[in-house]
């Protein structure tokens, strides 16, 4: 049975599959609404798609897209290079009825359909025109569908469009301001459509931003049968009615009027094939044109185009001008600051608002320069602060560099310009709008006026004086610093200089301790020695007829003599030497030592290291070495012992060395001292004081004896 278990999971996990794969595919979508209302995700499934429907839009691109419409209208991708689906779209006609069998799409805004087949079955009507009645958010489901507009043409040109030519035309309506495209054949020039009263009937097509989100429209049609002149334009752009500029944009009875209007002013600023602004009194307005004739501030000008809304203004569009004479300039109007005008912002009011009514007027103002900025292909900006507002002002021509060098941050200036402003609201609004910022559009240097320079003082002065001074700091710092190099190089060397004198007088005072104590060793010792052996040699030689026995017995005390004399001395020799350390370190010196004085002895000599060995100074190796020698030879020579321990301890700032016998011991308080010829315990302590060091002597009789000797190092 467990066996089968395997078996029966496969069985489970492949059924599904299977019936998953045994599936029947989706009933195909027959009609352009019910791909048009699958959500983006279902028609990105790419649906089974076989509809019915004609022909609306024929390819006007080399891609062969079109758009088909059986009662709803829909977009209609290329089909695969080659087939003969493609051949089919390419030789399509508006009216012809195709039958389309393909694959939903989700599109870049609505859904749209892949052709797989496509065949020709007959021809038809288009269906009927939808007018456009407003062109926001709300308009874009007209997209793909057949659509009739009416309104004023503003712009017009020729476009290479259709495999010829194409109408590209900007048409003003009640429902908003589109661009339309229409076939050329047969139609009048595109200047002789400006200001002409048109109805369109084409396709509608949408205008999205990279998240198919709907920004505005344009109609397009092959036929030019679709575009019909309902009022020609007339003759003269310059006949069209005047209008004064203090009642622009103003209550009109009879609602708006789309044609041309005609408004005379004198130049305060012009930008030749751009705008340029007209201003009669206390009242101005931006004209943008594409005319490059040149203007001068001073010029009278009659200007004929189309009036608009713009960020909160009135803007004539698509100009045309004509000069009609030249007088001065219109001379600025000051803004004095808040505190001369004796007012302050009302609350939760904008510092901007007073600049309100002088919006596209000539204007001068005082203001606290605060930077000077000069960009490759930007304009020169002086940004100032005004009342507390950042105003930027800024102009086109040439500068010279050594006049925008007298333009120093913190100079207080007078600039005249065109005051332009920004609001944060979207038109139509909600609510009165405030500004939210303020430029000035200058005319060139002459419109900038130094009431005040800045201090000499200037940040970039006083930064320079700072660097300066800090330089000197830093210099007399880096002096100082050298000279105590130097001295503390100097201090050391004479150091060096005290601690070699002080080390040679301790290398003579231990050279002559050593002589002293040397010479007691000898007079203990060898001298003794050697004052028995000359006594016995006397009694053999006395002895040496009458008694040769006697005589004999004194030659063997005398030859005893005489080896111990020889050891003695040996002893004091080896005592002397501290040849180990040439070639070895302490702990390796101590172990050869300790190998040496043990050799053929009794006495078993150990030496233990703790802690981490490190490089002592030769003074200390070598003056711990000969203590090291003379408690082995003062344990040889009194304790009788049978084992000695040299203990070697390296600590952080001090080493210490301890010799530990188990012999027969003394009473430190009462043992022999230099008084008494004996000179190795003093010798001890004299070395270990000659070291700045300490000595620790334990021992009591029968216990042993413990040295302890402790250096800083």
């Amino acid at each position: 049975m467990p066996r089968r278990i395997p078996s029966l999971a496969l069985i489970c996990w492949l059924a599904p599959c299977a019936a998953l794969a045994q599936a029947p595919e989706p009933a195909p979508l027959t009609t352009c609404a019910a791909v048009r209302a699958l959500p983006r995700l279902e028609a990105a499934r790419g649906r089974p798609v076989a509809l019915r429907a004609v022909v609306t839009l024929v390819p006007f691109d080399p891609a062969g897209r079109l758009t088909v419409d059986d009662g709803t209208g829909i977009w209609v991708n290329a089909a695969p290079p080659g087939s003969e689906a493609e051949a089919e779209m390419a030789h399509a006609r508006l009216g012809d009825v195709l039958v389309i069998e393909g694959r939903t799409h989700e599109g870049l805004f609505a859904p749209t359909i892949h052709p797989e087949q496509v065949r020709r079955v007959g021809r038809a009507g288009l269906p009927p025109p939808v007018p456009v009645v407003h062109l926001g958010l709300a308009s874009a489901h007209h997209d793909c569908q057949r659509v009739t507009v009416r309104g004023v043409v503003q712009a017009a040109e020729t476009a290479a469009r259709f495999g010829g030519g194409a109408l590209r035309l900007l048409v003003s309506t009640p429902a908003g301001r589109l661009t339309c495209l229409v076939s050329a054949a047969g139609l009048p020039a595109a200047a002789g459509l400006l200001d002409a009263e048109v109805a369109l009937t084409g396709v509608f097509f949408a205008y999205f931003n990279p998240r198919g989100q709907f920004i505005g429209a344009r109609v397009v049609s092959n036929d030019p049968s679709d575009l019909q002149v309902v009022r020609p334009p007339p003759g003269d752009a310059f006949a069209a009615p005047e209008v004064a500029l203090g009642e622009v944009a103003g209550f009109a009875p009879d609602g708006a009027n789309w044609h041309r209007r005609r408004v005379r002013g004198t130049v305060t600023l012009g930008k030749p094939g751009e705008y340029f602004y007209l201003q009669d009194g206390p009242h101005a307005l931006r004209v943008a044109t594409r005319q490059s004739d040149p203007l001068e501030p001073g010029d009278r000008v009659e200007a004929s185009g189309f009036l608009e809304l713009e960020h909160h203004r009135s803007v004539l569009r698509e100009a045309v001008f004509r000069r009609t004479g030249r007088q001065a300039p219109p001379a600025p109007q000051e803004i004095a600051h808040a505190s001369d005008r004796g007012a302050e912002p009302p609350a939760g009011g904008s510092p901007l608002q007073h600049f309100e009514a002088h919006e596209d007027r000539l204007v001068a103002l005082p203001g606290r320069l605060l930077s000077v900025e000069r960009k490759p292909g930007e304009p020169l900006r002086l940004y100032l602060d005004c009342d507390g507002a950042l105003v930027p002002a800024e102009f086109d021509g040439p500068a010279e560099p050594g006049w925008v060098a007298t333009l120093r941050p913190d100079s207080t200036l007078r600039v005249s310009g065109v005051c332009v402003l920004a609001f944060s609201d979207t038109i139509p609004v909600v609510d009165w709008p405030r500004p939210i910022a303020v430029r000035l559009l200058l005319r060139g240097p002459r419109d900038v006026e130094v009431i005040e320079p800045a201090s000499w003082w200037t940040p970039e002065r006083l930064w320079s004086a700072l660097g300066a001074t800090a330089a000197v700091l830093l210099g007399a710092l880096a002096w100082v610093a050298l000279l105590r190099r130097q001295v503390a190089q100097r201090g050391a060397e004479l150091a060096g200089e005290m601690r070699a004198r002080r080390d040679a007088a301790v290398e003579f005072d231990t050279t002559l301790r050593e002589r002293n104590r040397l010479a007691a060793d000898l007079h203990d010792t060898t001298e003794q020695s050697l004052t028995g052996l000359a006594f016995q040699l006397e009694a053999t030689m006395a002895l040496n007829e009458k008694s040769p026995e006697r005589s004999q017995r004194h030659m063997v005390l005398a030859r005893q003599l005489l080896d111990r004399s020889r050891e003695d001395l040996r002893r004091s020799i080896w005592n002397l030497r501290a040849t180990p350390l040439e070639q070895h370190t302490l702990l390796e010196a101590l172990q050869e030592v300790a190998l040496d004085r043990s050799a053929g002895q009794p006495i078993a000599i150990t030496v233990e290291c703790r802690g981490a060995e490190r490089p002592l100074p030769d003074i200390v190796d070598g003056n711990l070495l000969l203590l090291a020698q003379e408690g082995i030879t003062n344990a040889f020579k009194h304790a009788l012992p049978t084992r000695i321990v040299l203990a070697l301890s390296f600590r952080v700032h001090e080493v210490e060395l301890s010799i530990r016998d188990d012999g027969r011991g003394f009473d430190p308080a009462t043992a022999d001292g230099p008084k008494s010829g004996h000179f190795g315990l003093q010798g001890m302590r004299e070395r270990m004081k000659r070291l700045g060091g300490r000595l620790g002597i334990e021992s009591s009789p029968g216990r042993g004896t413990v040295i302890v000797a402790t250096v800083d190092a």
